[in-house]
């Protein structure tokens, strides 16, 4: 299975919104920690507001699923904190999220940030070792008392994307 990136437009936007009504994504996105409501308007309202960011849509090719989005990579220009779900819950553990981790450490890298961090919910156990396997080391309490971890591109090998 190929696991590519591209930037997010607003054509994706319905998609997004789509899985973010999936219980499993949506109970460790921040914005269900912020008790805000699943509506468009709040998700366009966030599409608008987001000059600091820089969002990939992950796609997958391969022969049993076909070439699709299947998740989103979210990095914050201003901070340097990268984070990512998958949508389609069906390929939750088939590697699609550590390849797309990877490559969005590349390209907060190639946007010039030599160190990025996370924040990952305590309970999404998934996730920390997700972000373990990519190469992030645990530091300890971040904002709202979830996990923190960090990687420091100075010290690790640079990745090419080939894409």
């Amino acid at each position: 299975m190929r696991t590519t990136l591209r930037e997010v437009t607003s054509a994706d936007l319905p998609l997004m919104l789509a899985w973010a009504h999936i219980k499993e994504v949506w109970k460790y996105l921040p914005t269900a920690r912020h008790g805000e409501n699943l509506t468009w308007e709040n998700h366009w309202r966030w599409w608008n507001s987001r000059e600091q960011r820089k969002d990939w849509m992950i796609e997958v090719d391969s022969d049993d699923y076909g070439f699709r989005p299947v998740g989103v990579v979210i990095g914050n220009l201003k901070s340097g904190e990268i984070g990512l779900y998958i949508g389609e819950t069906t390929l939750w553990g088939h590697g699609i999220g550590l390849e797309a981790l990877k490559r969005g450490v590349v390209q907060m890298g190639n946007l010039g940030f030599e160190r990025i961090w996370a924040v990952v919910h305590p309970k999404n156990k998934r996730s920390q070792r997700l972000f373990i396997r990519a190469g992030f080391t645990k530091k300890g309490k971040g904002r709202r008392r979830q996990d923190l971890y960090d990687i420091d591109l100075r010290t690790v090998v640079r990745l090419k994307d080939t894409d």
